[in-house]
């Protein structure tokens, strides 16, 4: 499948469209290669993040777990759409896989010094009772923690 169908059909996500659409929308995205599945989190199209959301949880894991980056990606404001209803998905996926993903998301917001994605990573750490043993590198969630409690 071409990755601008994909790109059309992830901005029918958008809240704003008649049910119809964005259903219509799901029913594709749900269909393309599990590769493309980071295509349907636009960067700045906040207004179809939950449906987009809803895509990826309606895929389920191991089949979804290129775009779990992409929900990692949503924590770095736990306000943003999408973002709680990603948190609970990803509490009934296993420690050891959310463990892994958490790291990467610290390492890359360390990477762009984003102090404000660590605090919520550390949110999103505890609620997922994800801790210090859990990371390969201790220091990437003593720098999470400390964004946290610096706040």
């Amino acid at each position: 499948m071409e990755d601008n169908l994909v790109i059309y059909y992830s901005y029918n996500l958008n809240w704003n469209l008649p049910k119809t659409i964005q259903n219509e929308a799901k029913a594709f995205l749900c269909q393309i290669n599990n590769e493309q599945l980071p295509l349907i989190f636009q960067k700045y199209s906040k207004e179809c993040w939950e449906n987009a959301v809803d895509v990826v949880i309606s895929i389920g894991y191991p089949n979804n777990k290129v775009a779990l980056p992409s929900l990692y990606e949503l924590f770095k404001d736990l306000n943003w759409p999408g973002a709680s209803k990603a948190l609970d998905y990803l509490k009934g996926l296993e420690r050891h896989v959310n463990s892994i993903y958490i790291e990467n998301a610290c390492a890359k917001a360390v990477e762009e010094n984003d102090t404000e994605w660590l605090y919520f990573l550390y949110e999103v750490s505890v609620q997922l009772h994800i801790n210090k043993d859990d990371f390969k590198d201790s220091k990437l969630y003593h720098g999470m923690k400390n964004a946290y409690e610096e706040a």
